[in-house]
């Protein structure tokens, strides 16, 4: 009968001797630092591509967001023979009734119990909206404080109720949208951070920011999804509209392709507007019923 012993390290038991530090020994400075740069080069790979991956996400959500919004809207529109909630400019400058002066402000709580619907994941003024509610109560103009604004032009020509004046193509015009401005500014510790300024929660087609001028550090007209935007028609579909292309040239009083889809600022008023006309979304599309009341607040 063989025995077989385990092959000796050559290694006294329980004396520390330099052959046992030799088997014990750790990574040298050099392999730490090489570990740490590759690893610090797989996260400079990879951190864009989860930014924009968030990124996609906020839009996602924000997308869902005015779908759900829109429900509420057409809720409201059943109760109330086909109008929209729109706002009376008298209650708007008076301060009354702050219910009343926001767009947002009829819908709750009977259609829209939770506000925070109205906060884009991605807006970057996230303390004006930390109580929304608080907001109707305690703002002077509670629709700046929302992510989303509504079309001027159906409050100022007379379309809000849109089942007694409908447009020719409800898919095609604009209802709501995001709100910029893009950048926050922000305010000393000491002082309450600043709510940002916009125009009342007005979609306006000229909100006199001309990107080709004086920039957009203060336009409506945000870049906030990826150089984007996501637009809500009267019919209920929302879509993505580019505004980088948009932003980076003077605003127009025609387009060709927006008024060959009918579109009657252009046709019919010749007003300078913002065009999504890329993608067959319009401020209007129809006739005008009372058409001098939009040129008129120019």
């Amino acid at each position: 009968m063989h025995w077989y012993l385990p092959k000796s390290s050559g290694c006294a038991p329980g004396v520390e001797s330099g052959c046992d530090r030799r088997l014990r020994r750790g990574f040298s400075l050099v392999e730490l630092l090489v570990v740490i740069a590759v690893i610090g080069m797989l996260l400079a790979i990879m951190l864009p591509s989860l930014r924009r991956s968030m990124q996609h996400a906020a839009k996602t959500v924000c997308m869902h967001q005015l779908h759900e919004i829109d429900q509420a809207l057409t809720a409201y529109r059943f109760d109330n023979g086909g109008s929209l909630p729109c706002t009376d400019p008298d209650r708007e400058t008076s301060g009354d009734a702050a219910h009343e002066a926001a767009w947002f402000g009829k819908l709750f709580p009977r259609y829209m119990q939770d506000l925070s619907t109205l906060r884009c994941p991605s807006d970057p003024y996230p303390w004006a909206q930390s109580n929304l509610e608080s907001a109707l109560d305690e703002q002077s103009d509670p629709a700046n404080v929302s992510s989303y604004g509504m079309n001027e032009v159906i409050r100022l020509g007379g379309f809000c109720n849109v089942e007694r004046y409908p447009p020719r193509n409800p898919s095609e015009t604009i209802l709501l949208a995001d709100m910029g401005p893009d950048q926050a500014a922000g305010a000393p510790d000491s002082q309450p951070q600043p709510v940002p300024f916009r125009q009342g929660g007005r979609l306006r087609w000229d909100d006199n920011y001309h990107p080709g001028t004086s920039g957009l550090q203060q336009s409506w007209l945000t870049q906030r999804h990826l150089g984007s935007i996501n637009v809500l028609t009267i019919g209920g579909g929302v879509s993505t509209v580019r505004t980088r292309e948009i932003v980076q040239e003077r605003i127009r009083s025609y387009y060709g392709n927006c008024a060959a889809g009918g579109c009657p600022l252009c046709t019919d008023l010749s007003i300078a507007h913002y065009s999504f006309a890329a993608k067959r979304i319009y401020w209007w599309t129809g006739p005008l019923p009372n058409r001098y009341d939009v040129g008129a607040s120019e």
